[in-house]
């Protein structure tokens, strides 16, 4: 049974009231802007080997939510190989849960900091942040990495409103800073000896031969 109130009843006033709501929603957006790596000035991902490069991106809030400085980092980064310049398109990415990353002391800080919504005034400022990371070019499928990507790492208890815009890409194609530097799948002296290398070639010997088997 409804209260009626002239005109409107209670569910009337109820659906009014949900629209209202729905429609002052707000929100949190980190969009990752830029990304550049920085050094070395020459970079080769040579098969199986280290290295060691420096890159800087731009962060900022693109929704209208404003997001208040605390403890914790709002973000994390992360850097991965990449078949794909858009990187939730990629079929192949390694690894899995990403390269650490080393951010420089002087900007840790801006990762914990304010970071006003697109509607404040003024807006969110664009915050740059370096850091250093060591990567290794995989022995399996390394021909097939077009792509250096570095993506937000973001807690879902922070929220944030998208994935499109969490993440840049660089091709492996240029040095910096055009490019994020050459692969090169070749094997040097070093990873000839790999034990890693071994299993790659094992595995692809055996492999037509289990098949033929089955």
């Amino acid at each position: 049974m409804y209260i009626m109130f002239g005109r409107f009843d209670v569910v009337s006033w109820l659906v009014v009231i949900c629209i209202g709501v729905q429609i002052s929603f707000g929100e949190v957006d980190f969009a990752l802007t830029s990304y550049e790596v920085t050094g070395p000035a020459l970079v080769d991902y040579r098969l199986g080997e280290d290295v060691i490069i420096n890159a800087t991106v731009k962060v900022k809030n693109v929704g209208s939510d404003d997001v208040s400085s605390g403890p914790t980092n709002h973000f994390g980064l992360r850097l991965y190989f990449s078949n794909n310049i858009n990187l939730e398109d990629a079929t192949l990415h390694t690894p899995s849960t990403g390269y650490d990353v080393d951010v420089d002391d002087s900007d840790r800080d801006k990762m914990k900091g304010g970071f006003p919504g697109s509607t404040s005034n003024p807006p969110s400022p664009v915050r740059q942040i370096s850091f250093s990371a060591n990567v290794t070019m995989p022995f399996y499928n390394c021909t097939q990495y077009s792509h250096l990507c570095t993506k937000l790492k973001i807690p879902v208890a922070n929220g944030n409103d998208g994935t499109d815009n969490n993440f840049q890409c660089l091709a492996l194609i240029a040095q910096p800073p055009l490019g994020a530097g050459f692969r090169d799948c070749r094997p040097s002296s070093s990873t000839l000896l790999s034990p890693s290398l071994y299993n790659v070639m094992i595995t692809g010997l055996l492999l037509p031969v289990v098949l033929m088997v089955v």
